[in-house]
């Protein structure tokens, strides 16, 4: 064994026994005394000539590989047959990979936050790491998750976002920041929460960009260290994983908070509307039905426009939450029901269909509304209508003009109409989009075989046909 080696392991072999902080004080002093290369290839020989010797037995295959390969010490160069124990790239992508599957596991970030400090302090083999969030308002940086740090100050330690702190340094990069030897360094001056635990190496990064920071990833050793491309490149990483899930969360709670907010807008509109609308039908109910002005039928058709509006509303703004209820709806019968109401004396109807859908009663009639009402505007006032049998729905198909593949997509967006002068809302075909999702229907608009718009409801909950 090198005289070198021999030294390390003379030091690591009595201290075997001894709990493992300990035995990394041993290592660090070695470290110090003996150089920071040289003591990492050493160290690594000698711990696992310890490994082997202590461990060596039939089963332990491993340890006892371990031991005949040390039993030739002399021909062994820890610089060609050691590998450096610390920084491993290869660890440190299978960390990447493990943070990144944490990320896409849609773990809160407190707890992302815990488990990467973790994993990039065990990585690069540090002392400390810290997530840094920033808060504009204070002008300061609070030390949100860590690991390594002194007991009470995560969660509660701030660090000022000054250009002479690292992490104020930081802010203004564009790139990682890498300290070798914090007390020589003259870029800036180390915060209290690094100097007072002695803090002398680390790598510190933006989580974020410098136009739009979050806040600051940092991990520090107490030994002066020099670092890789490699080691850098690992830490930004980690930071673009962090910022990207931040972000993702971010928008995911913006948009709860709106939905939220649409949710309660629709409810008020819907309860203001309703009032007078249920008093407007009520003092309908007292007009002369004159059948040459027709006046009566034509307000009473209104109101009941308005209210079949605001239904449509609700599903658009409520979605699964507005039908929590399932009826039994025989499917011919609902559409005949709803042909009789829609007007159109010269149009025809031919129901091929034995469906029995389990859905709500009312927003099945509204969808069938939409369609027949649609085919009759588009398609003429003599069209043919038909409803059938899919394997695992129904269809609605017309035999009109069909509306062109480049607009099939276009019709089911909120306010598309080409039928704006004839009172079109855009409301009808988006309607019956939006509930077909509510029911995870699949709702496909095709050609039919007349070259007319056919729409197709498919993986429909059916129900058996009673007799």
């Amino acid at each position: 064994m090198k005289p070198f080696v021999a030294n390390i392991w003379e030091r690591f072999s009595l201290g075997r026994s001894r709990p493992k902080p300990q035995k990394l004080a041993l290592y660090k002093t070695a470290r110090r005394e003996e150089g920071f290369n040289r003591a990492k290839k050493a160290f690594s020989v000698a711990y696992l000539r310890s490994i082997s010797m202590y461990s060596s037995t039939p089963q332990n295959p491993i340890a006892t590989f371990l031991h005949d390969l040390f039993s030739r010490e002399s021909h062994i160069d820890p610089a060609i047959h050691v590998r450096e124990t610390g920084p491993n790239p290869t660890q440190q992508q299978h960390v990447l990979a493990e943070i990144a599957q944490l990320a896409l596991e849609n773990f809160p970030l407190d707890d992302l936050f815990d488990k990467t400090v973790e994993r990039v302090a065990d990585a690069l083999d540090h002392d400390y790491c810290k997530i840094l969030e920033l808060r504009p308002a204070n002008d300061e940086l609070l030390l949100r998750n860590g690991v390594g740090w002194h007991d009470g100050i995560v969660g509660t330690a701030t660090v000022e976002t000054e250009q002479n702190s690292q992490a104020g340094y930081t802010l203004l990069s564009e790139e990682p920041v890498v300290v070798t030897d914090l007390p020589t360094e003259d870029r800036f001056t180390g915060p209290e929460l690094l100097t007072s635990h002695d803090v002398k190496s680390g790598i510190s990064t933006i989580i974020g960009t410098p136009d739009d920071p979050w806040g600051i990833l940092g991990v520090h050793t107490t030994t002066p260290e020099t670092y890789t491309d490699d080691d850098v490149a690992f830490v930004q990483s980690v930071a673009n994983i962090l910022f990207t899930e931040i972000r993702r969360q971010q928008r995911e709670a913006e948009l709860e908070a709106q939905n939220e907010r649409l949710d309660a807008f629709a409810s008020m509109l819907a309860h203001e509307l309703r009032n007078p609308l249920t008093v407007g039908q009520i003092y309908s109910q007292q007009l002369s039905d004159d059948p040459e002005t027709g006046a009566a039928t034509h307000v009473r058709e209104a109101f009941d426009r308005i209210e079949d509006i605001i239904d449509v509303l609700l599903i658009l703004a409520r979605g699964h939450d507005e039908v929590c209820e399932n009826d039994t709806v025989v499917l011919a019968d609902v559409a005949r029901d709803v042909w009789s109401r829609v007007n159109a004396p010269e149009a025809t109807l031919v129901v091929d269909t034995d469906r029995v859908l389990q859905a709500e009663d009312t927003y099945v009639r509204h969808l069938l509304e939409n369609l027949f009402k649609n085919a009759v505007e588009h398609g003429g006032g003599d069209v043919t209508v038909t409803i059938g049998n899919l394997s695992t729905g129904f269809y609605v198909a017309d035999d009109g003009t069909g509306i062109p593949a480049d607009n099939r997509d276009d019709v089911f967006d909120i306010g598309f109409t080409t039928a704006a002068k004839e009172g079109g809302t855009g409301l009808g075909l988006a309607f019956v989009r939006e509930l077909a999702n509510v029911y995870s229907w699949t709702c496909t608009l095709t050609e039919s075989v007349t070259g007319g718009a056919r729409f197709e409801f498919e993986n429909v909950g059916l129900l058996e046909q009673e007799d």
